[in-house]
């Protein structure tokens, strides 16, 4: 059987440099530019590639050395018959006879030694062929299996600079999932497309290229776990920015399903509700989600007391969404009173903006309040809202 050492030419026991000066020696000989397309020569190559490769690294040469060690055999003992005592007793009145102790026969004995030794011989013969065969199996095996993992390999490389991601990706996705060790070049490569993918959909997003940027991110859905929060969330930006309402719902609740509860995630999943399906029932759940939140984050930041010491200044622009939307749901669900509990939040913490009094207006009008709907239909006006007028007569 040729084994690895055999092809470098070198002994079992080479250290480090041996290898090194070994494999450069054959290369030189044995090189594809040198030998004009000798198809013999360039597969010599290639072996002499690969064994570098395993023993050059020392853990994959552990393993390969395991895998070539000779097994020993044991056979089980068994215990020598006792012989019959020449002495026997036969009663209180008899007397200790001795029987004829028979002559050893030394030239029978030898013989079946010999006989046994050559039994012994010829077993483990076998048996050292039958490993011995096996291996080279194995190493036959692990040598196509090696040479079907490059050639998928190169397939990818080359769809990688004719441009086509998918079809790349596609191909790195036949080697199962998992590197050798001796295979870092393919780790390398592999590497780099997906960096160059969250690269480019970053890019995308910052330019509001929402289309490119979806390309990205769903090849990145596709190929790998994808459970960034910040790119799940771009992706929902992106399919939200391109009415795709049903998709962006799918990124915001894996969001969820991944512990990142925050109100800005229930803010956004709510106006997609309210305003991409018009499902005011569920947006209103989400926002009310968004609003518990919200008052937990206030305790723990600011005590009990936050609704005194709250400015609008402390808060995202998220939170300004959540009780607006809120607001605005509320009427849309024929609840008029709690839109005006709401908006008095909103007057409080951001008192510059006109929408509170505008939703005031339409609370009112509701409740049939013409006179107050009035007052906060002009208070909006004056705070720079403008619109029909349907409030004072």
């Amino acid at each position: 059987m040729t084994s690895l050492y055999d092809i470098l030419g070198i002994a079992k026991t080479a250290d480090s440099q041996t290898i090194k000066t070994a494999f450069k020696k054959k290369a030189l000989l044995y090189h594809p530019d040198k030998n004009n397309g000798n198809l013999k020569k360039e597969e010599i190559f290639k072996k002499i590639s690969t064994a570098y490769q395993i023993l050059s690294d020392p853990k994959s040469r552990a393993n390969y050395d395991l895998s070539i060690a000779p097994r020993t055999i044991s056979y089980p003992y068994t215990s020598p018959k006792k012989k019959n005592n020449p002495y026997k007793y036969h009663s209180i009145t008899s007397h200790f006879r001795a029987s004829k102790i028979a002559e050893i026969d030394h030239k029978a004995n030898r013989k079946s030694t010999l006989y046994a030794f050559g039994f012994v011989f010829i077993i483990a013969l076998f048996v050292v062929s039958v490993v011995s065969i096996r291996d080279a199996y194995n190493e036959k095996i692990f040598f196509e299996k090696l040479a079907v993992r490059k050639s998928i390999f190169y397939q990818a490389t080359a769809f990688y600079a004719d441009g086509k991601l998918d079809a790349t990706l596609s191909k790195l996705s036949e080697l199962k999932n998992y590197i050798l060790p001796y295979e870092k070049d393919m780790e390398l490569f592999e590497n780099k497309i997906y960096t160059e993918l969250v690269a480019q959909a970053t890019q995308y997003h910052q330019d509001n290229s929402h289309q490119k940027a979806l390309a990205n991110f769903n090849l990145l859905e596709k190929y790998t776990t994808f459970n960034e929060i910040i790119l799940l969330d771009w992706q929902a930006q992106a399919y939200r920015a391109t009415l795709q309402g049903a998709a962006a719902i799918r990124s915001l609740e894996k969001i969820l399903l991944l512990g990142h509860r925050t109100v800005y995630t229930y803010v956004e999943l709510a106006e997609i509700y309210d305003q991409l399906m018009e499902d005011s029932e569920t947006a209103l759940i989400y926002y009310e989600k968004a609003n518990t939140y919200a008052q937990k984050y206030y305790e723990t930041l600011y005590g009990k007391a936050y609704a005194i010491l709250l400015k609008s200044t402390d808060l995202p622009e998220s939170h300004y969404r959540l009780y607006n939307g809120l607001a605005k749901t509320y009427l849309k669900t024929n609840n008029p009173f709690q839109a005006l509990k709401v908006t008095k939040w909103n007057i409080k913490v951001w008192p510059k903006k006109g929408e509170a009094h505008l939703i005031n207006a339409k609370a009112h009008l509701l409740l049939k309040a013409s006179r107050l709907a009035c007052e906060e239909y002009l208070i909006a006006l004056e705070k720079g809202m403008w619109t029909e007028n349907i409030f004072c007569n």
